[in-house]
């Protein structure tokens, strides 16, 4: 889609324990229809908060080079079988329809909330605060443009 890198190495660059701060204070106003993964917050329990701590969603070596770990793909197995969840294959634009799809609800949100005036200002705080490929306009524009 055009990203630097994707979104679990974003997350360990700017450690784990940052966005589980956040959840945590939001938790007595999450709504309880809403789903949760509870899966980031058990690596931060597990001690792994990213890069800064070398696991995270991944292993890091002293020189900051990322590895899939195998502790947390059985933490992944193990929370899919507890919720009795099958694995199955998805395609690259399948996976990017749906994380662009997340993107553009969140916005949605933000608008409902009256955190933001405008879809654009979305866009724009997207192309250039979080590196967000310009070519695709943002997250509102470009779900707009597919038809999400």
């Amino acid at each position: 889609f055009g990203f630097a890198m994707g979104i679990f190495a974003v997350s360990d660059m700017s450690g784990l324990d940052i966005a589980y701060a956040m959840r945590k204070r939001r938790a007595a106003t999450r709504d309880a229809n809403e789903r949760y993964v509870d899966i980031a917050d058990q690596l931060v329990e597990a001690g792994r908060l990213g890069r800064k701590t070398q696991g995270g969603w991944y292993a890091y070596d002293a020189a900051g080079n990322r590895t899939p770990d195998p502790a947390v793909t059985q933490i992944i197995a193990q929370a899919r079988a507890a919720k009795g969840i099958v694995p199955r294959a998805f395609t690259q634009e399948q996976i990017q329809l749906r994380l662009l799809a997340v993107m553009a609800n969140e916005g949605a949100k933000a608008l409902a909330e009256g955190i933001a005036l405008r879809p654009s200002d979305i866009d724009l705080a997207f192309v250039n605060g979080y590196g967000f490929p310009r070519l695709k306009g943002g997250p509102m524009h470009a779900a707009d443009a597919l038809g999400l």
